[in-house]
């Protein structure tokens, strides 16, 4: 049987960070999780936050569609199986 739920964010910033798989990859993650809320505080415009995705190899379609889903629907469903 499957189960959607609605859960509600408080900081759509917690769904544009990223971690750092390595400790030389730090830097890049501090970098990509200030410039998402810059962005979204709208203190980045969408090009330069795009790129600086792209210049450290995230994707920035893929990285940012589910988030501008949930912020145009105002719901996140999450399926649970029981």
């Amino acid at each position: 049987m499957k189960n959607k739920i609605l859960v509600s964010l408080p900081d759509y910033r917690d769904l544009l960070m990223v971690t750092a798989a390595e400790a030389r990859d730090i830097d890049g993650m501090i970098i990509i999780n200030q410039a998402g809320a810059d962005w979204l505080m709208g203190k980045l415009d969408t090009g330069t936050y795009f790129e600086t995705l792209d210049h450290y190899g995230v994707d920035p379609y893929t990285h940012v569609k589910p988030v501008e889903e949930l912020a145009f629907n105002q719901t996140v469903t999450v399926e649970l199986f029981l």
